[in-house]
């Protein structure tokens, strides 16, 4: 038999690892493994990237479409349910309006390279503006929080320029992600060992101890929820001790003044009771982070998706600006990026409109609406996710009555799973795009279409283009061609985009019936005018750097702006901030969802070696003191009960966190029931039925608290 080789990359998650693959003579992959001739990611994989081959050949995965009837699915030509959506989306549109068709983005969504610039297309063809995707459930203020602070041309600092690193509430060991200036995702072990013997320093910032936290010279272990407290006392004394960049602040700022008095509250003593952090690590990590000379402040999806994450991410961006943490006039930038059009970076501020207010609005609650800005993925202009389910339930103009899912699982991710399993059954058509029909919202939709998967198809790495620690890029074309009746999630979009007769334009390119372009062609469209060739990095196999397209930062032109330290909003933030949580009382414990090393949201726990790692659960893990305390046994079954709901799930010690923290990995559980609770060994349980989606949410965003959770907990048999 013979084996010939290919280079890819894994799409898995963000991170693009590259691979070799090995392919027999017959067309099937017999074997995944890291490139190794690749130096910029020095021959890292994480596990979940290596189970490709199972995921490719296990007799779960769809090989062609289904169509619900009777209760079950049936196998259908992919054509023919091409057909049937496209009729039962026209008569929706005719009967409701374009708003009533939705499309949902998930986490697999971003690492298809095409299809989020389709179905962006798609929708403004058909002109809805009911377009969600994961970001607004887990970190719009990141994304948005320059719409309001302002942006630096030449962006910030990057991991390998600097001296300092504070990042809270992120951990890139397993979850394979962190923002520019984070440790990158790039082969994060080796890059943080790298760092430190140069010299840097990490400052994390968690609740739990991790794979990151262990590796960091310190480690604040905060309290679940209070990370505003702590930016802002280590901003105020590093304004307090004149540690900030003041030529910086002086031409570049606005607001430090009010800022100041903002803070002036937050006390070393005041936030080291609220953080339960002790005042000397404060003041340490405040003076070690203003001393750089170079680095950067980041966060996770921790501190996102926890409570007052609008003031925390703006805080954020100001430490930075305070301490003037970007690249300056006459620098060099270290990627200006490979697959984006060439244009100047220059030392300056920048102003853009603000996120909100300025797209559709919601019919749910007018203050918020379409969200519209440069993310860190690029454009981004969507609804508030967190109001999908009430759009779908609330009957008037725009209900929305179709939804197709891509790479996602709605029913476990979204907030207050028992609206979301409502809404998503009350509609007149639900469409997913899925390998298997076991995820929970695949379960119950009217349509599943089969997708090519990673070794299938051909994909650039746009998502990461801009968070490369030098200018890089591949292409990966498809390793093996398939037999199967499978589409690509962008496919799908253009076959009904062809069926409504609508003229779908990508980044300027139109794409008119009746031939569906190509993959390159679609990519093309979407990288045009891009430094790199794409044919080029096409017809050249693997991973390429291209140190010469380094640019040197120039100076500011007339459009300069000034980075805003306290614009419009932010004084309601800091009061809401500092008001007491009136519910601290009755709940006396904090739950911090969390991921887990072999398991991306709810996605790989059918993988045979992730499963057998992870188990078939996620457990409530507390403390040893607090198992002691609450007289639980390991692996005895409780309940935790929050203002809004009561879950159960199998208690086990982690001495990893405080007391008073417990923590479960998020989007398990089999579907809601009255009998879901008996799974819980089998199947774990959802977080989301303790949270309501229109309880403690964020102005401008809507997006609701996901994480720093009040609850208590109980053994199950005294919990009535």
């Amino acid at each position: 038999m013979t084996i010939t080789t290919h280079k890819t990359f894994c799409r898995y998650c963000h991170a693009y690892c590259p691979m070799d693959v090995d392919v027999d003579d017959g067309g099937t992959v017999t074997a995944v493994r890291p490139d190794i001739s690749n130096e910029h990611y020095g021959g890292y994989t994480c596990i979940k990237g290596r189970q490709l081959v199972e995921q490719m050949y296990q007799p779960e995965r769809l090989t062609e479409c289904q169509k619900k009837t009777n209760g079950g699915f049936t196998a259908i030509n992919s054509q023919q349910a091409l057909d049937e959506v496209a009729d039962k989306l026209r008569a929706i549109i005719d009967e409701h309006g374009p708003r009533a068709v939705a499309t949902y983005n998930g986490t697999y969504a971003f690492q298809n390279s095409a299809q989020l610039a389709v179905s962006r297309a798609f929708h403004d063809a058909l002109g809805s503006p009911s377009y969600y995707t994961s970001v607004t459930i887990d970190q719009p203020a990141k994304v948005f929080v320059g719409t309001r602070h302002g942006y630096w041309g030449a962006g910030g600092h990057f991991f390998e320029d600097s001296d300092v690193t504070l990042i809270l509430g992120n951990n890139p060991m397993v979850s394979q992600y962190a923002p520019p200036g984070g440790v990158p995702s790039v082969s994060p072990f080796e890059r943080l060992r790298d760092a430190k013997k140069r010299g840097h320093h990490l400052i994390a910032v968690d609740p739990r101890s991790t794979e990151l936290t262990r590796r960091a010279e310190m480690h604040l272990q905060i309290q679940p929820g209070e990370d505003s407290t702590l930016l802002a006392a280590m901003i105020r004394l590093i304004i307090d001790e004149g540690l900030h960049d003041q030529a910086f602040c002086a031409e570049h700022t606005e607001g430090l003044e009010a800022l100041r008095a903002a803070v002036e509250p937050y006390t070393l003593d005041y936030a080291a009771t609220r953080t339960r952090v002790p005042t000397e690590q404060i003041a340490e990590a405040a003076r070690r982070f203003a001393a750089g000379p170079r680095g950067v402040a980041i966060t996770g999806t921790g501190p996102e998706m926890s409570e007052h994450p609008n003031l925390t991410q703006h805080l954020v961006a100001s430490l930075n600006s305070l301490c003037g943490r970007y690249y300056r006039e006459g620098e060099t930038l270290p990627n200006p990026g490979m697959l984006a059009p060439p244009s100047a970076r220059r030392a300056q501020a920048i102003n853009v409109p603000l996120a909100w207010g300025n797209g559709a609005r919601s019919r749910i609650d007018e203050s918020l609406g379409e969200l519209t800005a440069m993310g860190m993925m690029g454009p981004v202009r969507e609804m508030p996710t967190n109001l999908l389910s009430d759009e779908i339930l609330t009957p008037g103009d725009g209900q929305v009555r179709a939804l197709i899912v891509v790479g996602g699982n709605p029913l476990m991710a979204f907030p207050n799973q028992e609206k979301t399993f409502e809404a998503l059954s009350s509609l007149d058509l639900l469409v997913c795009i899925d390998a298997y029909l076991h995820s929970g919202t695949a379960q119950i939709a009217d349509y599943v279409f089969a997708p090519k998967l990673t070794l299938e198809r051909d994909d650039v790495t746009l998502l990461a283009d801009p968070w490369y620690e030098e200018p890089y890029s591949q292409y990966a074309q498809a390793v093996v061609a398939t037999s199967h009746d499978v589409l690509e999630e962008w496919e799908v979009f253009w076959e009904l985009a062809h069926r409504l007769g609508l003229d779908l334009a990508v980044n300027g390119t139109h794409f008119p019936g009746p031939q569906r372009p190509s993959k390159f062609e679609v990519l093309s469209a979407i990288t045009a005018g891009a430094r790199a060739d794409l044919a080029w990095l096409r017809d050249n196999p693997g991973g390429h750097s291209f140190p010469e397209q380094k640019v040197t930062v120039a100076g500011p032109d007339e459009s300069a702006g000034k980075l805003q330290f306290f614009p419009e909003g932010v004084a309601e933030d800091f009061e809401a901030a500092l008001a007491p949580a009136a519910d601290a009382a009755d709940y006396n414990l904090r739950l911090i969802c969390s991921r887990s090393k072999y398991v991306l949201n709810s996605s790989g726990r059918n993988l045979s070696l992730l499963r057998k790692k992870q188990g078939d659960t996620n457990p409530v893990l507390l403390h040893p003191d607090d198992m002691s305390s609450l007289g639980l046994e390991e692996d005895c079954l409780v309940q935790v009960h929050s203002e809004h709901g009561t879950v159960t799930g199998v208690a086990r010690a982690y001495d990893r966190i405080k007391p008073g923290v417990i923590t479960m990995h998020h989007s398990w559980g089999p579907l809601p029931g009255p009998d879901a609770d008996d799974l819980v060994r089998e199947q774990g349980v959802n977080t989301n039925r303790l949270i309501d989606n229109r309880a403690h949410t964020q102005r401008y965003t809507g997006m609701t608290r996901q994480s720093a959770i009040p609850v208590y907990v109980t053994r199950k048999e005294q919990a009535a």
